[in-house]
Order: C-alpha cells, then structure tokens, then sequence
C-alpha cells in the first residue's frame, strides 16, 4: 500500500494516508493470493532502493556504532563469510560505479567548501583524503552511478550551478570508474598492501588496498591501481604504475569481478583532515556486504540518523546502490507499533495493531525483491529503536506470531489514522471488493479530545478567518448584526483561513492588533485526526488543483458539488460546473484536491456557515416535524423522524431530508449539516471550503477507533475481528 503520514500533535504519531500511486496499481502485490510469503520470524526492509515502486538513493551511506562492526562478504546464493572487524565506530560503504570528479585539491577547505554544495544536490557527494607524491590530495566525487553517461549528466547539471561552478573556477571534472589493474598479490597481510599502495601513491598514482575472495570464499589482500572510466585512460595509469614498480606485474581486473572491498579514507564529514574514516567501496556485480554490530544498533546517517536493531545489508539494485536491514521480526515491529501509535494508549490497542502490522509485513511476499518491505509509509512506518517504547514491546511479545487469515488465508489489513466515526467500504476507496472490508461504525472522536477551541472571527475589513481562543477576549458588546465583539489580547496574533498552525499549508492570513475588535461568528475543534477544515479555496484555486492532477475544466470555476456518496458518506463523485470529475478510483479525490485528509467531507460556500457562537464540530441534527423535535447521533448517517399518524420513528438517510434554516430550505449532508445550494455564476467572493472526518483512506482498522473499542473493555481480538469481518486470528 503506498501511504503519506502526517504528523499529529498528540495521539496517534503517524497518520498512514492511502494516495494514488497505490491505488493506481490495483494493489499489486498486496491483495495478489500468489505473493510469496516472507519468514514468519525475519524481515528485510529497504532503507535506501531503487524500486519502481519506492526510490530512495544515496550514492553513500555512513553506519555508526559504538562498538564496530564485523563484515562479512557473499557472492550471489553464497551466504556471507567474516572478511574483516572494524573497530572504529564509523564507516561509509559505496558502489564501485561511475563518478564525476570535480576537484582534486591539497586544499582541505576548498573540498570541503565544494562537498557542501554537493552534497546538497541530487546525487550527493563524497571527499576522499589520500597522500600523493609524498603531500595530502583531497578528491571531491559527485554521485556513484551505473553508467559514465549518467555521471556526465549529473556533473553536468552540477555545473549549471552557479555557486558549483564559481568553486571550481575553470577546472574540469574527470571521470572515474570500476577498471582497475591488480598489481601483483595476493599480500601476505593489509600492512604489505597497504605498503605497495604507499609506493605507487609516491608516484602519483591512485592506488588503494583491497579485499578480494579467495577460491574458498574468503578474504584476501591485492593492491588496485586506477579506477578508471576508460580502457584508454586505464592504460595511462598503466603505463605511470609500470614506471613507479617496473616489477610488479599488472592485470585487468573487470567490473564483473566477483567480490571485493576497496579500503579508501573518507573526510565528507570530518572537521579536520586527520578525522577520516574508512570508506570500502564494494562490487556493483552479485556481491552482497554484511555489516554487522553484534548486539548493538546500527545508525544510518542517511537515513534521519535513525538506528536499527538487526544488519545491514549492502548491494547493487537496479545499478544502484541498495541498503536492506535484516532482522527478527518482533524486532521489527517493536519499532512500528511505537511509530504508529502513542505510548499512552491501552495495551489491547497497541496488541490490535501489532498483529494487524505482523500480517501485512508477512502479506507483502517478496515486493522489492530484496526485500519484503520498506521503512517508510509505502508499507508500514518503521523508525527505528528511537520508537520503541515498553508497552509496545510488550504487545508484540504477547500477540509473537499472531496473524489475521481469512479462508484464502493472510489478509492485506489495510489501517488508517481515524476512520471519522464510520470506517470505509472498499467501494469508496478503490472500487474493488474485499469480504472482510466492510463499513462499520468506530469510535474516533477521541482524536478531538483537548483539542483548543478557535474563533471564526470576521475583521473589520470584512474579511473571515480563524483565531485560536486563547488570544480573543469577550469585550460584552455586539456588532449591528447580533455577532459578539471580541478583542485581541496580544499584539500580531495570527488569523489563518482555517483552525489549525502550519505556517505553510495554513499561513496567517492577517494579524491583530492588541485590543483590535473582531466579530465572533463561531467556534470550532482545532482540525485534528476527526474533524478538520480545509480552505477556502478560490475557483482559481480548484482549477489548479484540478489541471495539476490532469483534470480539463473549462472556464471558470462556478461550482463544486459532491454528486455521490458511498456507503459510509464519503464522496465517490464530484461534479465541477455540472460535470463529473473523472478520477481512477474516489480516494483519489484526496490528492486531487490538494491532499485532503479523508473524503468524508462536505464542501461548504459562501452563505452556508449561519454564524452564531455555536460549536461546528457536531454532526448530530435537530429537525422540527409534526411530531416535535427529533436529533440525530454524530456518528449516524440516518435520522429517525416520526411523522404524524405513526406509530413508531422510521430511519430515513439524511441525504433524503430537507431542513429549513434562516437562510432557507436546504439538502442535509450525510454528517447533518446543510449542503449550500451552487452558488450563481460570477459570484463575487466565491470560495469552497471543506468540512470533513477522518484522516486517512478509511479502510479496515481505525488506529484511534482501536483506541476507542479498548477504552469500552474490547480486547485486541474483538477490536480485529470488529475491523474485518469474519478473520480468524491464528499463529503462523
């Protein structure tokens, strides 16, 4: 499944967002029967790939532990042999690929001034300390690529830098490749290798010390000369080798070579020039490197400094470089029950989602083919130990190898954030079904819970916004229209279109001034996991939005109208100016429009917000009839209206009903709010803002309504089997 997160201020920490990229591929490999089945007991997640379906690429990646690391080197099925222990705490590991060398300089400042720019750029870069001719050469590198083309390209776009090229003033880049010549060997010890290295690197010859394998699989030491793009720049360096060590004999060693590290010195991070650390550059072929830490973790600077239990796996994927952490597991999940979920909230919750995230690892087979699944919301959200927390540990311990299987077996149990109090039917999301998705109603409004109260205030200006309640003062006074005068209690308080910080999704639209008097007109939640609102945006807006995601809208923008809703209310058809919009599946609406939170929405427009000093956050309705007064419940779509000569109340869908309000008769909403008619065309001010539930796609477990089921007394098997229907929960 291919998700966004999004951060929350409390709750849940992550938010799994369903986009269209997975939807677009049908869920391939997701709901396929046929997916080969990961190890019950390990995992392989892809931390750095190049995957048609996740790109994540680094030229480099830099590992640190406190207590070294034991690498280990296999070729193709063979299983990895020790090669060599590393006692320092950080080293750095590259494919043996192309690259552009942009400056080769005695000068440690001027490398380093040059890498930071860089490193800042597409495809990263790396500094190499070396002693040439008796004196210290710093080579600043741009990328590791599969082929000299691609590493042209990239300098060259490098290039049109103008801090880039203002560095390297006139010189050229070179270009550096996997041809080298073995100048004889094999060494008795890297001490020996590293001597021979020091004799041609007198001569001004690149030359390094390398671990190759032996006919029995395990290390032994050569000495390289060149690493060259060319055959004709290979025999340069030949000839240069030749006239520096006349005896030492030379042969080509290929790109197809079957395994081998590079042990080169690395500065890209280090402060001074004397801090280096081992940089080993390893075969683009059938190589796979192992490092290992033992019982310690493992940082990836590349990766957010994140640090992993388990290995780390080193080889070329798809001509770049791939970086897999193997592991157990309960390990694994340790850290995504921790980086879904708060640490506050009930174990059964946390017991919930632990099984639900062990079945989707196990239903992924092999999708990355080095891999089951990836550390980002692609799949599931791994973030490392600095997740974990006790109470989720003890989760997974005490659900270990607890699966959902229906009659075909693994289910695919899709999750969200909050389900806006009624989970999604398949129908609404990707239009295909699955009997074990059904919409069910789930309690999310937890997710408001100490949420602050904002103000709908209208300026003196006659522009409306949102104040946060804390910055807003009752001054007893009223405007010409009834709306209550507040004032300002600091200076440059923020005003923004909707009720919630994100100085760039939601920037202020205004500022007050202290004691600066406004008009009340409401109050709402500040947006959160449950309810939230989106906007407003202008017609100018919507056709942007709409032409971004390939939708043709001609003229300008005079209506927005959810014209079908599925099973649980969210919209499954949207028409502008009358026409339907044409989207690959309805969740896709989210992105289209901009990345709204759910489809569980109502698009609101000038004159449908009737002001008052009411809270806007209840979907519950109150209708007057025959009968007298009858309400609604928030989490309901149907309304039980008794109508004379009855008997009893009947259920009648909201959507069928007609409330009369000050500004007229008007269509309810599935949530109980009126749908405001179309505004006419032309009409000045006009805007569409979105009023909505839920955050997420809405389908199978509700993470907040897991929340909810164990705060009622659920244990995690009812809360499962209450997300999807009819599972069994087994041990695999």
């Amino acid at each position: 499944m291919k998700w966004n997160v999004i951060k929350l201020a409390g709750g849940a920490k992550s938010v799994p967002m369903l986009t269209a990229a997975a939807l677009a591929l049908g869920f391939s490999g997701v709901f396929s029967p046929s997916a080969g089945a990961a190890t019950a007991d390990d995992v392989r997640v892809a931390l750095v790939i190049n995957s048609s379906k996740y790109k994540k690429i680094e030229p480099v990646v830099t590992l640190t532990s406190p207590g070294g690391f034991q690498i280990s080197v296999g070729s193709g099925d063979k299983a990895p042999l020790p090669w060599k222990s590393e006692a320092v705490g950080t080293l750095r590991v590259s494919l043996d690929g192309y690259s552009a060398l942009m400056l080769e300089t005695a000068d440690f400042a001027a490398a380093k001034a040059l890498y930071t720019k860089l490193a800042a750029m597409p495809e990263d870069s790396f500094v190499l300390a070396r002693t040439k001719l008796g004196k210290p050469s710093f080579q600043v590198f741009y990328g590791s690529v599969a082929t000299q083309a691609a590493a042209e390209a990239a300098a060259a776009a490098a290039l049109k830098d103008a801090g880039v090229a203002a560095l390297l003033k006139s010189a050229q880049p070179q270009f550096t490749g996997p041809l080298h010549l073995a100048a004889g060997g094999p060494y008795a010890s890297e001490a020996a290798a590293q001597a021979q290295a020091a004799v041609y690197a007198q001569a001004g010859v690149n030359a390094d010390a390398v671990l190759v394998q032996d006919v029995a699989g395990k290390a032994a030491f050569q000495v390289w000369v060149g690493g060259e793009a060319t055959a004709a720049a290979l025999e340069t360096v030949k000839q240069a080798a030749l006239k520096a060590a006349p005896n030492i004999p030379l042969q080509p060693v290929g790109a197809a070579a079957a395994a081998y590290l590079i042990e080169r010195s690395d500065v890209s991070g280090a402060s001074s020039a004397s801090a280096a650390v081992p940089h080993y550059v390893a075969s683009a072929g059938a190589q796979k490197t192992l490092i290992s830490a033992g019982t310690q973790t493992i940082t990836v600077k590349e990766r957010e400094n994140r640090s992993y239990r388990g290995g780390m796996e080193i080889s070329s994927y798809q001509g770049r470089l791939a970086l897999v952490n193997e592991l157990p597991m309960d390990q694994y999940l340790y850290s995504v029950v921790g980086s879904e979920l708060n640490s506050e909230w009930p174990v059964e919750a946390l017991k919930a989602q632990a099984v639900a995230a062990r079945t989707f690892a196990l239903k992924q087979g092999n999708k990355y083919e080095i891999a089951q699944v990836s550390d980002t919301t692609l799949d599931q959200a791994y973030y490392g130990t600095a997740k974990e927390f006790a109470a989720g540990r003890q989760a997974v311990d005490a659900t270990t190898h607890e699966v959902l299987k229906d009659k075909s077996g693994l289910i695919s149990p899709v999750f969200s954030s909050n389900a806006g109090g009624k989970t999604a039917d398949p129908s609404e999301v990707w239009g295909n079904p699955a009997a074990y998705l059904q919409s069910v109603a789930s309690p999310d409004e937890g997710a408001e819970k100490g949420k602050a109260v904002w103000y709908r205030v209208r300026l003196t200006s006659g522009a409306e916004g949102y104040v946060h309640s804390m910055y807003l003062k009752d001054s007893g006074t009223k405007d010409s229209k009834g709306a209550p005068i507040y004032t300002s209690t600091d200076q440059d308080v923020n005003v923004r279109s909707a009720p919630y910080v994100d100085n760039a999704a939601n920037p202020a639209i205004a500022q007050l001034a202290l004691k600066e008097k406004v008009a009340v007109l409401g109050q709402t939640k500040e947006s959160n996991a449950y309810s939230w609102i989106r906007g407003p945006f202008t017609p100018q807006d919507i056709k942007n939005m709409l032409t971004a995601g390939g939708v043709t809208v001609s003229g300008t923008v005079t209506s927005l109208q959810v014209t079908k809703r599925g099973p649980s209310g969210r919209a499954t058809e949207l028409a502008v100016n009358g026409t339907p919009v044409k989207v690959a599946y309805p969740d896709a609406f989210r992105s289209l429009l901009g990345g709204l939170p759910s489809t569980l929405f109502e698009i609101e427009q000038p004159g449908s917000y009737t002001g008052g000093t009411g809270t806007t956050t209840s979907s519950a309705v109150t209708l007057a009839t025959s009968a007298g007064h009858v309400t609604s419940t928030a989490a309901s779509t149907d309304l039980y209206v008794l109508s004379a000569g009855q008997q009893a109340p009947t259920a009648q869908k909201m959507t069928s009903l007609t409330a009369l309000t000050a500004a007229g008769a008007s269509q309810l909403s599935s949530t109980g709010s009126t749908i405001a008619p179309p505004a006419s065309t032309g009409a000045a001010g006009l805007t569409f803002t979105f009023r909505g539930n839920g955050f997420g796609h809405g389908l199978g477990m509700s993470q907040w309504g897991a929340k909810g089921f164990a705060e009622q007394g659920y244990d995690y098997k009812k809360i499962l089997q209450t997300y999807y229907i009819g599972v069994n929960i087994t041990k695999e």
